[in-house]
Parts: C-alpha cells; structure tokens; sequence
C-alpha cells in the first residue's frame, strides 16, 4: 500500500474536494460540531388566543452540508395564569421555517389540579433538546410560537426580566 503525506489538500476549482464514487475516507468521521448560533429573545410577550403566534424567539442557521444534523437547545421563561374555571394550560411548539418539528402538546399539565381561588400566575422555564435534520445548505430559521389552551387562560414568555435562549449547533455526518 502506498501513502501521500501533505500538510494541506485543496480543491483545484471551488471550495469542495470530493472522493470518486463508491470511495471512502477514513479517519474523517462524522459528529463534528461545525458551528454554533443562538437566538436570544427578553422581550416579554402573552397571550390568551387559541391559536399559535409567535413568541419572539428565533435564531438561523445555514448548514454546511445536506447531511447535516442540527441539534435545538431552547430553554423558554414561560408562565400560565388560570381561566375562571380554575384550570389553565397552553402550547409551545418549534418550527424550521414554516414546517411545525416539534411540540404542541399541552405544557404543564399539574397546574390543573393546583390552580383553586383567586388569580394564579404559574412561572418556570421549560427546557428541551431536540435533533432535526433540515437536508439543506440554505438559511434555515427555527423559532417558538405559542397559545393558550382557551381563551381565558393566559400564556407568557420572556417573562420576568428574563431571556429566552433558543441554541442551533450544526453537526457534521
């Protein structure tokens, strides 16, 4: 076998350098971070409809590649205030663009059972991750919207002097 030893390989045209169909590199590996953006948002917001809107809260990203991953960090002041039945909840859910990729289900659930007399304003933040998988190379933008679970309830974000912080870290296949 034989071996080329350089200190940098380039592209003759452009910015790619490819292998031959049916070739593999070894010793590359995928899993690489390959950039980090974040999206911050302390503009508090609120509302009681029904339907979704936007919090304020996005960030973009290009990924370098098609086979790229990008890994969603959100960590997301909310709070609820109740209806005058007693029960409230409401919804967060993440887009890329316009396409929903993650949630929608009902936050909270266990305010339910604590919200009994007088007004009550439930605060905390809701944290997750999640692993989408774009298949694109152009700018791409993820964002947070909301809703309330009727329209006596009441939803906020950003709330309390706080900052809502939605984290994009493109990984390399």
């Amino acid at each position: 076998m034989s071996q080329i030893n350089v200190n940098t390989i380039g592209a003759r045209t452009g910015t790619t350098v490819s292998l031959a169909s049916g070739h593999t590199a070894v010793g590359f590996g995928g899993g690489k971070v390959l950039q980090v953006v974040q999206g911050t948002n302390s503009t508090a917001s609120s509302t009681n409809s029904t339907s979704y809107s936007d919090t304020g809260l996005t960030a973009s990203i290009t990924p370098s590649s098609t086979s790229s991953k990008v890994l969603v960090i959100l960590a997301h002041n909310l709070g609820l205030s109740r209806g005058s039945d007693g029960a409230c909840d409401g919804r967060l859910k993440l887009l890329r663009d316009s396409t929903d990729i993650w949630g929608g289900q009902t936050l909270n659930p266990y305010l339910r059972s604590q919200a009994h007399g007088g007004a009550l304003v439930l605060y905390w933040t809701y944290g997750t991750t999640f692993l989408d998988t774009p298949n694109t190379t152009s700018s791409t933008t993820y964002k947070t919207q909301f809703r309330s679970g009727e329209s006596a309830d009441t939803i906020y974000a950003a709330t309390s002097s706080s900052t809502d912080t939605l984290t994009l870290i493109e990984i390399g296949s």
